[in-house]
């Protein structure tokens, strides 16, 4: 049955959204669709886009991970396209569908398994026919982390925003996990406030003015002294500095104080009369059937609410999933004041922000005198300004940590510095998979400068040998580099694929196994030696901060006999402890010092699917006769997928 393609594309056009939906041949849907009713998809589509995506770049096996880009052909003989001519394309969302219908009028758009979920860069108009340029959601993160600067305003004693002479224009700090050493920023000289990061945070642990320390105090700090406003990331002085002010900071806070967070029933989660809860109804945004039905009565403040205790004075955020059982809904939410949201009938995450007046809070969602029926899950409450990863609670509050592990500081930053949002745009299972694989291991990230967060993300996944990417459906994901288990998703062989090639690798030494393994931990983010300390600290002391990385080596000589040319794998990283290092060390050495192949072959677009589509990270098998010892299969990480529609060919290129 011949394949038809669809494409969903996103556009701005007059001040407002607009979709196109458009197909490879006649399609539309049936009245009674229960996805997308009596909905025409127009045959304007010449040929559908090819994509391309790699872990680290075609043929490597470290470094930064790379974004797939793609472009599709659009006919525009009539003209149709050219309303459109002063629209935005760019950063909207793209989607491609892959069905077997063939053009039949009346199929399920359900039917249809998409393949590919990204954004559109630009449109090119070429004679008869528009270019339209893509890209995965990777390109979502080619942005700047930090896109607030200080502004330089500051009045006397008032202000956290620097003057003109000294951090004006730069990028606010931020600081994730357990960093060393960080240069504060000086927010306010006058006021003696020195910043570290753009946000709450744990706490600042140490703090030393020329490297000699300063005590930490809960009251009004002394000369010698300072005291830690976790809320906003900064510490005041009780004496004027006789240099620079560095700290040593646990960075980005995490808690949830609700006790219980999905768990609506539970007597923790106050109810008005009227108001009946169902448990576990439908799938929540977690994928698993833990959302529950709320029924609010038309009584207005109705509704449902849970009491924790606060900090007067303090901003904090309350943050739920909720979508209606039918239909738009309008609702009350609320800390202490009230907010309108309205709801739909796909999950979102609803978020206030407020400075609290009292100790105790009582954070719901509440009728604003219509009735509403709606599911609900992942109610969270926590100190900032900032709604950060959705912890579930059961029974008791999450308490305040910081961000130190990888896949949670992924997380983070993913929540915090883009448009994704927790538990919606995210694969949990793959950071749930890598927190398990890197359980203890802990980072520190110190940004103070211009930087994407796609090269912070870079920055974090080299450190644990892992990469991260975005599903076919959209979903971001995180992986680490391990040898094959043995346990492929898909195999194939010989006779189903074309022109089957072992390769080279485009890393260091172009393949061959490493001898030995150097890895940098603990970094110092402000080197200072000589005169930039004060006389009383410490040689100890000194030594440290006199270096910018501690290292520790994996070593095989044998290696050296069978390859002479081997070269050494060296990497710097954000690892804090020195035994997370070592073994992450001898872990690469046993991935790096030994034969792997690069294999890459091409197969037609059905076979692949038939196979279930593996994507980058998935286990797969090749089976070969003619090659060394791949007669009964050789397991491979799937680490590059190129797809081209048109010309009914898939790439895909493994190693192991």
């Amino acid at each position: 049955m011949p394949i038809l393609y669809l494409a969903e594309i996103a556009l701005f056009q007059d001040g407002a959204v607009e979709t196109l939906r458009l197909s490879t041949g006649p399609y539309r849907t049936a009245p009674d669709d229960p996805a997308l009713p009596d909905t025409e998809f127009l045959p304007l589509i010449v040929s559908p886009p090819g994509f391309s995506a790699h872990a680290f770049g075609a043929g490597r096996t470290g470094g930064r991970s790379v974004t797939g880009a793609g472009e599709i052909v659009l006919n525009n003989a009539d003209r149709f396209f050219d309303r459109y001519a002063g629209a935005g394309w760019d950063g909207r969302p793209f989607r491609l569908y892959r069905g077997p219908n063939g053009g039949q009028a009346g199929g399920r758009f359900g039917d249809f398994e998409m393949i590919f979920a990204g954004t559109a860069e630009q449109a090119e108009w070429r004679d008869l026919h528009l270019h339209l340029f893509l890209r995965d959601r990777q390109a979502q993160f080619e942005v700047p982390i930090q896109r607030e600067t200080y502004e330089g305003s500051n009045s006397g004693a008032t202000g956290n925003e620097g003057t003109a002479d000294d951090i004006r224009g730069r990028p606010k700090l931020l600081c994730y996990g357990l960093c060393h050493n960080v240069p504060l920023a000086p927010l306010n000289t006058a006021a003696l406030r020195y910043g570290a990061h753009d946000g709450s945070i744990f706490s600042v642990d140490e703090l030393y003015d020329r490297g000699a320390p300063l005590s930490k105090v809960t009251g009004t700090p002394a000369a010698g002294q300072y005291r830690e406003t976790v809320t906003e990331g900064f510490v005041t002085l009780g004496g004027s500095p006789a240099g620079t002010i560095t700290a040593k900071v646990s960075g980005e806070r995490l808690e949830n104080l609700f006790l219980w967070s999905e768990q609506f029933m539970n007597p923790a989660w106050a109810k008005d009369e009227g108001v009946a809860v169902e448990n576990d109804v439908i799938t929540g945004p977690n994928g698993g059937p833990t959302a529950e039905r709320i029924d609010i009565p038309a009584n207005e403040g109705a509704g449902f609410r849970q009491s924790v205790s606060v900090t007067a004075g303090q901003p904090y955020s309350f943050s739920i999933y909720l979508r209606s059982v039918i239909g738009s809904v309008t609702l009350g939410m609320g800390i202490e004041t009230e907010q309108e949201i309205t709801l739909d009938e796909g999950w979102r995450r609803f978020t206030v922000t407020e400075t609290i007046s009292g100790a105790t809070v009582s954070p719901g969602i509440f009728s604003l005198g219509g009735a509403a029926a709606i599911y609900a899950w992942g109610a969270q409450i926590e100190l900032g300004s900032v709604a950060k990863n959705c912890i579930v609670t059961g029974g008791a509050p999450h308490p305040s940590s910081y961000t130190a592990q990888p896949a949670d500081m992924l997380r983070t930053i993913a929540v915090t510095r883009s448009d994704l949002v927790d538990f919606l745009d995210l694969d949990h299972a793959s950071f749930q998979a890598l927190n398990e694989a890197t359980s203890g291991i802990g980072l520190g990230l110190f940004i103070d400068r211009e930087m994407s967060i796609a090269e912070a993300f870079d920055l974090i996944c080299e450190s644990i040998g892992g990469f991260w990417h975005f599903t076919r459906a959209g979903r971001l994901a995180v992986r680490r580099l391990e040898a094959p288990a043995g346990k492929p998703v898909a195999m194939f062989d010989r006779s189903m694929v074309a022109n089957p090639r072992r390769l080279a690798t485009n890393d260091a030494g172009r393949g061959l196994p490493a001898h030995r393994v150097v890895l940098g931990w603990r970094r110092n983010w402000l080197v200072q030696q000589g005169d930039q300390l004060a006389g009383s600290v410490p040689a100890e002391r000194r030594a440290f901060l006199s270096e910018e990385y501690r290292t520790v080596a994996s070593a095989d000589p044998a290696v050296l006999t069978a390859h002479p040319l081997s070269e050494e794998l060296r990497r710097m990283t954000l690892l804090e402890d020195p035994d997370d290092a070592a073994l992450e060390a001898d872990r690469l050495l046993a991935l790096h010092g030994v034969r792997r192949d690069l294999i890459e072959f091409e197969l037609p677009v059905a076979a692949y699917f038939e196979a279930g589509a593996p994507w980058l990270g998935d286990e797969i098998a090749y089976r070969d006769d003619r090659f060394l010892d791949y007669a009964t299969g050789r397991a491979l990480i799937l680490l590059g997928v190129e797809e081209d529609y048109t010309a009914d060919r898939i790439t895909l290129q493994a190693w192991g």
